[in-house]
């Protein structure tokens, strides 16, 4: 099984923006865009015999920015699915009175093979 977080950090990391697991750290200067995500869900997909063989994980992406996203929603959409992540959801979350950034979520489904 790999490790989720750093494996997402990898394959984003050509988009040359700041990509987190959760949340930016504290104190961090909250750049104009970034990426957070977390694992919504786990599962065992595939089972052999009580072992697990499979495992599928939902991943959540938020990406987050000031401006217009549509180049970094495309090319996040098209670096996790070059690695084997499926598109399942996305939506825009509405801008409300406050909120420093636009926000764009996206959910990917991930098979783990051990």
């Amino acid at each position: 099984m790999i490790d989720i977080s750093s494996h997402v950090i990898g394959v984003l990391k050509p988009l040359g923006i700041t990509v987190a697991f959760q949340e930016l750290p504290i104190n961090a200067t909250v750049p104009n865009q970034y990426i957070t995500f977390l694992e919504i869900n786990t599962n065992p997909a595939l089972e052999a015999g009580d072992v697990e063989e499979e495992t599928k994980r939902l991943i959540q992406v938020n990406i987050w920015s000031k401006t217009n996203y549509h180049q970094i929603v495309e090319g996040t959409r098209k670096l996790l699915e070059s690695k084997g992540f499926e598109r399942t959801f996305e939506h825009d979350v509405p801008k409300q009175e406050g909120d420093s950034h636009f926000n764009k979520v996206l959910r990917f489904v991930f098979f783990d093979e051990y």
